[in-house]
């Protein structure tokens, strides 16, 4: 499976970047994940691509939650997932929320990344704190 997230802000702090790495790094055993910096996120998406929009007003999920949809995703044939930030003008077939609560775009970021390596994780019924 392929996960792209596309984020149409510029990150400035090295320790978000460093973070972004480290989890790219650890998904490497289960999916590849590409992060992208984009005025233009339509332009990065692929048609195949399911597109998951994060936003305040989406729907909360889970961990488990999340583990179970793109486990679904990935049975389903839907091999690439697309996850946007800040990208309104953009169709998705599902909008998520993190939280209710107005995030940091550096924490979001770090928030998706860590929530995708914990849903691998449980995907793959291999240990991870709570």
């Amino acid at each position: 499976m392929k996960i792209k997230i596309i984020n149409t802000q510029k990150l400035k702090e090295k320790y978000v970047k460093s973070t972004i790495q480290e989890y790219t790094k650890r998904l490497s055993a289960y999916c590849k994940v590409e992060y992208v910096e984009t005025k233009n996120p339509a332009k990065e998406i692929s048609f195949k691509s399911y597109v998951i929009k994060i936003k305040k007003e989406g729907e909360e999920l889970s961990s488990e939650q999340l583990a179970e949809k793109i486990e679904q995703l990935g049975v389903s044939g839907n091999s690439n997932i697309t996850i946007l930030l800040g990208a309104d003008n953009i169709e998705a077939d599902c909008v998520l929320s993190i939280s209710r609560m107005d995030i940091d775009i550096n924490i979001l970021l770090i928030i998706i990344c860590e929530q995708i390596y914990r849903a691998y994780r449980i995907i793959n019924n291999a240990p991870y704190h709570k």
